[in-house]
């Protein structure tokens, strides 16, 4: 099980070059503001066309998803996602569709579902 204070640690394990990024201190501190960058991250992949990458984000996603803890899975679910901005568009949808784990994308699907205890 990977634990919430891991998350840094298993982003610049899959993606070195979000060290200057998650390196800072503010950001180091909090989950929330690595998972912040980490979708501007893969944000700027799929506006980049970069689909390898975009495809590897999402799985990393899906791997914090399955396999972390439960503050941890909800923090994917409630700011990565969120903070994906892709359902803007129809192509942004089409990229989910077809890049995410199927588990990842069912939980973009039904966003906020998880929100209160």
């Amino acid at each position: 099980m990977i634990s919430s204070a891991e998350t840094a640690h298993v982003l610049l394990e899959s993606f070195p070059e979000l060290s200057p990024e998650l390196e800072v201190p503010a950001v180091r501190q909090s989950m929330y503001r690595q998972l912040d960058c980490f979708a501007l991250f893969t944000r700027t992949a799929a506006e980049n066309g970069r689909l390898a990458l975009l495809k590897r984000c999402f799985e990393v996603a899906d791997r914090l998803v399955r396999q972390g803890d439960a503050y941890l899975a909800r923090a994917v679910e409630n700011v990565y996602l969120h903070c994906l901005h892709l359902d803007g568009s129809t192509y942004g949808n089409q990229l989910a569709r077809q890049l995410m784990p199927a588990h990842l994308y069912h939980v973009y699907q039904h966003p906020h579902t998880n929100m209160l205890p």
